[in-house]
């Protein structure tokens, strides 16, 4: 059984290497979504190309007949692993019900069989005759009811898989290269395929079936698919990010901003959401009329399973290779729990700026006239009523700026030159206590990025008066030096010395494991600021014993230029 290569054979082998090298590339990517479906695809086309080219090789009616069993049992799985590769790209797997898998399943298993076994039955092809043009010899087949039965199947499910991704290519830019590539690839072979089984003669030799032959086209456009425009990979993109953050509502849109896709949560905040409805028909109404270009940013409230939540809304673009807009995500950030704590903290601090301090100045009022009186005893008690009800207006204070900086310790970043925000501090401080000596060196343009230049005033502020003070010796020093980033030293660095008792080192080790303890707490929220300013820069805070006193080290990211 001689075996002797033509035009045809040559033209199979062709088709089938160029698909075997898109199935190798895609390999890598066979964890994806529909990467099975695609590479098992594309086996089998490779497989079917191969055999048929082969089987075209051979010049005797009983080789070319077992070639053809063979490449036809291959070549039946071809429509279930399109339509099932189709259903899993454009996200349709709600079409695989039960009785649809058990058709798609069942078909390629009988028909290979039945094709396998076909001289016993004779239900695939009941006549086969060798049919020759020039030194071409190919198989004229006369087709039985079990191939007209796959046939019937195969289209049905080819044109479902062909209209997804048509639909695809018509609705959606995000997808709409690739789909496009893979239906522009799939319409030579359908062609082919078409012609061969209805018998049309377009051939000197219509006894060839051209469908694995077509695939020299498919091979291509699958590749560019493939490699060109991230088929396996830029799919999942969104859907990736969805899976990974379930508790976030997240909504994928195309370029002109119909719905690609959405998970559970953003189908629970958005009005009855679709796929390729425009998203402005499902956005939730809003006071502020938002829409999808200026919903970046805001607050949204909705009601979502019987219960009151807020979400923090951003919007995204996703682009292709070319750095073209192809898409957007709309995220839906649950911040429930932190618009809840924010309201109480925003009540705690009211009730701690006026009903507190209004008290404590009526205990103060109180405190004054009682050391008024000519007793000693009560005039001593007065006095330090009067100091503990200062303490907590201070304190009531410390809170208050605590609670109105807690947003800017965000992701925001400032540079601030520090000689022009410090040397007022340093005024103000020695106006306010001229007996003690407030020395300074600072250089003019050194700066350091901080989440905002209100926050570092009133970590240094908080710096200089506890200096001052809590200092128990009859003129209090305290100095303040700038030392810039340099060398090996990353960090620009605030010195604040002064010649008092020192930071107790219960205030040290609060700080260093950064809560506070019923048995072991700091005295005030003054260090507290200047850690939270600090580790918010990026930097930390660290303090030295001197013979006389203590320095307290601010280090911060320097700002550009230093």
């Amino acid at each position: 059984m001689a075996w002797d290569p033509t035009l045809y054979t040559l033209l199979g082998i062709a088709a089938a290497g160029l698909l075997c090298l898109v199935a190798v590339a895609g390999w890598k990517h066979r964890s994806e979504p529909g990467a099975k479906a695609f590479l098992a695809l594309i086996t089998a086309l490779a497989g079917w190309a191969l055999v048929y080219g082969v089987q075209l090789g051979f010049a005797t009616l009983d080789a070319q007949l077992a070639w053809q069993r063979v490449a036809l049992a291959i070549g039946g799985p071809v429509p279930t692993l399109w339509f099932l590769f189709a259903v899993q790209y454009t996200n349709r797997c709600d079409w695989l019900t039960r009785l649809v898998r058990a058709i798609i399943v069942l078909d390629p298993i009988v028909f290979g069989l039945l094709t396998l076994t076909n001289p016993s039955h004779g239900l695939v092809w009941h006549e086969a005759t060798l049919v020759s043009y020039g030194s071409t010899q190919a198989l004229g087949l006369a087709f039985g009811p079990g191939y007209y039965l796959h046939i019937a199947y195969a289209y049905i499910a080819m044109s479902v898989g062909f209209g997804f991704l048509v639909l695809a290519t018509i609705r959606s830019t995000l997808y709409r290269t690739q789909a496009g590539l893979l239906v522009l690839g799939a319409i030579p072979p359908l062609v082919a395929n078409a012609t061969f089984s209805l018998g049309l003669n377009w051939s000197p030799l219509p006894a060839v079936d051209f469908t694995p032959f077509a695939f020299i086209v498919t091979g291509p456009c699958f590749g560019l698919a493939l490699f060109r425009f991230d088929l396996l990979e830029r799919v999942p993109v969104a859907r990736k990010r969805l899976i990974a953050d379930a508790d976030d509502g997240f909504v994928v849109l195309d370029e002109s901003e119909r719905i690609v896709t959405f998970n559970p949560t953003a189908a629970l905040i958005l009005d009855d959401p679709t796929e390729g409805e425009p998203i402005r028909e499902c956005l939730p109404a809003t006071a502020d009329g938002s829409t999808p270009e200026n919903v970046d940013g805001t607050t949204l409230t909705a009601i979502v399973d019987q219960q009151r939540r807020v979400y923090d809304v951003t919007r995204s673009t996703l682009s292709d290779h070319h750095g073209r807009v192809v898409g957007y995500v709309l995220r839906y950030r649950n911040v429930t729990d932190r618009h809840r704590y924010d309201r109480r903290l925003k009540v705690a601090n009211r009730v701690l700026r006026h009903d507190l301090r209004n008290r404590m100045n009526l205990i103060t009022g109180w405190a004054d006239r009682l050391g008024r009186s000519d007793d000693e005893e009560a005039a001593v008690a007065a006095e330090r009523i009067a100091e503990t009800a200062e303490c907590l207006i201070e304190l009531s204070e410390q809170v208050r700026l605590l609670v109105e900086t807690a947003k800017d310790t965000g992701d925001t970043a400032e540079r601030v030159v520090l000689k022009a925000h410090i040397e007022p501090l340093l005024e103000g401080l020695r106006e306010a206590h001229p007996d003690a000596v407030v020395e300074s060196d600072i250089p003019s343009t050194t700066a350091v990025i901080v989440p905002s230049a209100k926050l570092l005033t009133i970590a240094v502020q908080n710096l200089l008066e506890n200096a001052i003070e809590h200092n128990d010796t009859d003129r209090p020093w305290v100095r303040l030096t700038v030392e810039s980033a340099s060398g090996d030293d990353e960090y620009t660095r605030i010195h604040v010395a002064d010649n008092g008792p020192g930071i107790p080192e219960t205030e040290r080790d609060v700080l260093h494991e950064g809560l506070e303890t019923p048995l072991e707490h700091g005295s005030g929220l003054g260090l507290w600021l200047v850690h939270w300013t600090a580790t918010a820069a990026g930097g930390d805070v660290s303090f030295t014993d001197e013979a006389a006193g203590s320095v307290v080290t601010l280090a911060l990211q320097p700002g550009n230029g230093d």
